[in-house]
């Protein structure tokens, strides 16, 4: 047990960019909650999800959120989705099998991060929440999707907006609206390097995510914006494939 913890410990450090609660990593995560509460609600209307249908969470994150935080937010979806037997949630990240024990059917695959062992629309939805801005290069976020868009008939990704005034990880206003490399230089100066690799943050815009996504064959792309304090905060792209796409 003591080992998980550990595990968990440092999968929170690097994606939410805390080594323990804070009065500032709070209201994160009061903001946070309060977008994903938004998105969940969106991906309701969206998706129309049945209770028969199968679900693929894709990139889970495996820590229950920064030691001592009080507002979790991680793993929202499961929280909520009233039919945990129904959904199958990936992460490279193997300590992300301690979600079965949390979610009651719930089952666990670890995966590669740009290639899964499913087939062509295994699944009749794949969910996606704040995963892509993780996943590396602009070639590399494009490979994750294709991925991911291969194995469901409907698919729901969303991403932090770039041009919110609050990096949502780091919880630094305006930084990272510098170029790329400059804003990597002050993440690692202020502690908090982990998310000055690319591979662990990189952020985007509507346009450079709406560019990450299949483009014909027989697929509809759609999009919509979540807003908080009335500016952009999250972007959604959904979509579905036609019978013969």
């Amino acid at each position: 047990m003591q080992e998980i913890m550990k595990e968990d410990t440092v999968d929170a450090i690097k994606y939410d960019g805390f080594k323990k609660a804070n009065i500032i990593s709070e209201i994160k995560a009061h903001f946070v909650l309060h977008a994903r509460k938004k998105i969940y609600k969106t991906f309701l209307e969206c998706m129309n999800p049945q209770r028969q249908n199968k679900i693929l969470d894709a990139g889970i994150t495996p820590a229950k959120g920064i030691v001592g935080a009080k507002t979790l937010t991680n793993n929202y979806f499961e929280q909520v989705y009233p039919y945990t037997d129904k959904i199958t949630a990936t992460s490279i990240e193997a300590s992300g099998k301690n979600l079965e024990k949390l979610y009651k059917g719930l089952t666990f695959v670890l995966t590669e991060p740009y290639n899964t062992p499913f087939k062509d629309k295994e699944y009749d939805i794949v969910f996606c929440n704040a995963v892509v801005e993780h996943t590396g290069t602009r070639e590399q976020q494009k490979a994750f999707i294709h991925e991911y868009c291969r194995v469901g008939k409907k698919f729901f990704f969303t991403t932090p907006n770039r041009w919110f005034p609050v990096e949502p990880h780091s919880a630094l206003p305006f930084v990272h609206w510098l170029p790329a490399k400059i804003f990597r230089k002050i993440l690692v100066l202020l502690g908090k390097s982990s998310l000055a690799d690319e591979k662990i943050l990189n952020l985007l815009t509507m346009k450079e995510f709406r560019n990450l996504f299949p483009i014909g064959g027989g697929v509809c792309i759609k999009q919509k914006r979540i807003r908080t304090l009335g500016i952009t905060s999250n972007l959604i792209i959904y979509g579905e494939w036609s019978d013969d796409g």
